[in-house]
């Protein structure tokens, strides 16, 4: 046997072992005497809900591809008999056509007389080229003349006063959310550019596996980039949003919510903090990976006295984020605790969902610190003073 026979075999070797290794872990733990009956069953829930979620999905990307290959007939057909359209329907097209490049559409008249199309009214220069381009590109037009008044600045026009309304269309791949038909498509060619680089340079080949790695997350997850990676997120690459009842009066609620210096008692993982004198601004030192503490600064935004609190953390934090917490009373006369929360961890909504693999789910330690919350208020259910316990 060569020297390559024997490194093969042996890595042959190597993966049969971990694998044996593998099943043995798996049987060993759906087959505990103890729990394995409720892991079993938690399993087939597991595996029924994925094949619900897959079966939802693919219905839903088969309504997509259906109504968009419906939507670029239609566009077909509009370039191709919308020519022979007459003056009325011309007349809405130009109206609907200037809403997407004018920011005052009501600013402009409208005329129509056999397919030429003459604007009157008030434009901005920086919108009339455009606004006149798309026009002449309406099938039927013959002929576009601008009689407007272009105005450099809005400020010279009473009609051009007021918010503007411009509803520029927005490229698929731009937007924020992607749709069923442009994820299934982005998700082809990422397994593409991950196949790719067969015979290609090294350095060619990582930057390409990336490119698709990153497509890949991206459509898994259906997050723009700069929310996946954090880069250029500010505080909200990752929101979580809870909420528990608490069945203790507002008053006793807002008197611990309201005064950061008692969390200590019942938040394990919230080692100490200071509020300054005008009491709007708090240092917070709290327990971070492995035990490491992790100190940073936090600003109220906004007080509704025994009702909300709203923070963010200071610029420049290793962890940015913001909040709010919201009191309401219930019909029982409990308390509704509501808590939303966005921030922008190490890489982004890659790193939280890596923490979360790492057993640091952010959103269950918030719920396990209300549920500490409500144990502490219903256990003194008389209102306290908002300067200490």
């Amino acid at each position: 046997m060569t020297a390559g026979e024997r490194q093969t075999h042996l890595a042959e070797e190597a993966v049969a072992a971990g694998l044996g290794f593998c099943a043995g872990a798996a049987i060993a733990y759906l087959f505990d005497p103890a729990r394995g009956r409720s892991r079993r069953a938690k399993g087939r829930d597991k595996a029924a809900h994925a094949r619900h979620e897959l079966r939802d999905g693919l219905g839903v990307l088969s309504r997509d591809l259906t109504n968009r290959s419906r939507g670029s007939a239609a566009a077909v057909r509009y370039r191709v008999a919308g020519r022979s359209a007459d003056d009325r329907i011309l007349y809405e097209r130009v109206r609907a056509e200037l809403g997407r490049h004018v920011s005052h559409p009501h600013a402009v008249e409208v005329h129509v007389q056999d397919r030429h199309v003459t604007l009157t009214g008030a434009v901005l220069a920086a919108e009339e080229e455009r606004a006149r381009r798309a026009i002449r590109r309406i099938p039927g037009v013959k002929h576009v003349e601008g009689g407007w008044v272009v105005h450099d600045d809005a400020a010279e026009s009473p009609r051009l006063q007021g918010p503007g309304r411009r509803r520029e269309p927005v490229p698929e791949l731009l937007q924020q959310q992607w749709s069923p038909t442009a994820r299934f498509l982005a998700g082809a060619a990422a397994a593409g550019l991950l196949a790719l680089p067969g015979g290609l340079p090294r350095p060619v080949a990582w930057a390409i596996r990336a490119a698709g790695a990153l497509l890949a997350a991206r459509v898994a997850t259906n997050l723009p980039v700069r929310r996946l990676t954090g880069l250029n997120a500010g505080r909200h690459a990752v929101d979580i949003t809870e909420g528990i009842s608490i069945d203790a009066p507002v008053a006793t609620v807002w008197a611990l919510v309201s005064d950061y210096s008692v969390f200590p008692r019942f938040m394990p993982d919230v080692l100490e903090v200071r509020r300054s004198a005008d009491g709007r601004t708090s240092h917070w030192t709290i327990s971070g990976p492995a035990g490491t503490p992790i100190r940073f600064d936090a600003t109220e935004t906004g007080r509704e006295e025994g009702r909300e609190i709203a923070w963010q953390s200071a610029e420049g934090e290793l962890i940015a984020h913001t909040g709010a917490l919201r009191l309401a009373e219930q019909d029982d006369g409990g308390t509704r605790v509501q808590v939303r929360l966005a921030y922008n961890p190490v890489a982004g909504a890659a790193g939280h969902a890596v923490a979360r693999l790492l057993g640091a789910n952010p959103a269950r330690k918030l719920r396990q610190d209300l549920m500490r919350l409500r144990s502490y208020a219903e256990s003194r259910r008389q209102p306290v003073g908002s300067g200490g316990v």
